[in-house]
């Protein structure tokens, strides 16, 4: 036999007495995700006070039937619900704060809606608002138990 051979030989021999190699432990088992904190009565007091404001906005730039400049103030009222739709999906610690906020923002919007432009926009953004109230913990709560 030639060097080749036996070299070869001697390593084959060699690799079947040796021990198995230690296999990679397996990887450390994932944390347990929390599980989703979402305010849904939040989610959907700030989708359904938001999307016909904003819709109705577009409407009035697209068609034109009033004059444009109506646009601006009921966009601004669809925009102030856009916190309230953020809070309602983050986990954030002052959550009910700022549903306290947007509703009182909310509120007011609605009263000098109905004064200066429709008594319409006041019963729209009557559902919101009570959306809103129930998010924040001002109806239907149960008082908060001591610790």
């Amino acid at each position: 036999m030639t060097r080749r051979r036996d070299s070869r030989r001697r390593h084959r021999l060699e690799r079947r007495e040796r021990p198995p190699v230690a296999t990679m432990p397996p990887p450390p088992a994932a944390a347990p995700k929390p599980p989703r904190d979402i305010s849904w009565t939040g989610l959907a007091g700030g989708i359904t006070g938001a999307l016909p404001l904003a819709v109705r906005s577009v409407d009035i730039l697209v068609k034109g039937d009033v004059s444009r400049f109506w646009a601006i103030p009921l966009l601004l009222i669809g925009l102030v619900y856009a916190p309230a739709i953020w809070v309602s999906v983050r986990p954030v610690a002052n959550r009910r704060k700022v549903l306290r906020n947007v509703l009182a923002v909310s509120l007011v919007a609605m009263v000098l809606g109905a004064v200066f432009i429709s008594v319409q926009l006041a019963t729209l953004l009557l559902i919101p608002s009570s959306l809103l109230a129930i998010a924040a913990g001002m109806l239907f709560s149960r008082p908060r138990q001591p610790f």
